[in-house]
């Protein structure tokens, strides 16, 4: 009987150790209860059961002593939607991350699946440049330029008011950018 509860007992105690060191971060040792009922084994009619109690006055270990357990775990994240699933242990160990064309976070497992974790979201922000910006187009002083250019190179032209088109007999004429209002060149 003894050997059923000192089982119980190993079997109960890593766990115990393990969710109090992730729950809080309190460098403070504390002590461990763990009550277990295990079914008495005689031969007797009588099965009641039994509880034992053990305490240990042992330090829990520290947080950052739990870290090797959650190595173990593998990669931390999701497969499905986002929205639809909280990050948890996925027992999957990562073989790249995506690239630029992939979003920020895409991981590819070592068993052929995707999925998005927290670790491939760091080194794609790290390693991301953002894209040139896009040049803008002033039209108003690409306008300007023009008409200072064409001016430039071409002799201003006379008003002939006898002309159907305003301007005297074999004198070019300006493009209409330069001749009318809010026509672009």
């Amino acid at each position: 009987m003894h050997s059923r509860i000192a089982a119980a007992l190993a079997a109960l105690a890593p766990i115990v150790f393990l969710l109090a060191a992730c729950s809080a971060d309190d460098p403070a040792p504390t002590t461990a209860t763990v009550t277990t009922t295990v079914q008495a084994s005689t031969t007797a009619s009588s099965t009641e059961p039994t509880s034992t109690t053990a305490s240990s006055s042992e330090p829990l270990p520290s947080p950052t002593a739990a870290a090797p357990a959650a190595d173990t775990c593998g990669a931390v994240g999701y497969q499905g939607a986002p929205g639809h699933e909280s990050p948890h242990c996925l027992g999957k160990q990562i073989a790249s991350c995506g690239t630029a064309n992939h979003q920020t976070g895409t991981t590819f497992f070592t068993d052929g699946t995707s999925g998005w974790t927290q670790t491939c979201q760091d080194q794609m922000l790290a390693t991301y440049v953002p894209p040139p910006p896009v040049p803008t187009f002033d039209q108003e002083a690409y306008n300007q330029q023009f008409a200072e250019e064409y001016w430039r190179t071409h002799p201003t032209p006379t008003f002939d008011p006898d002309s159907a088109d305003g301007y005297g007999p074999d004198q070019e004429l300006p493009p209409a950018c330069l001749r009318l209002e809010g026509v672009d060149c």
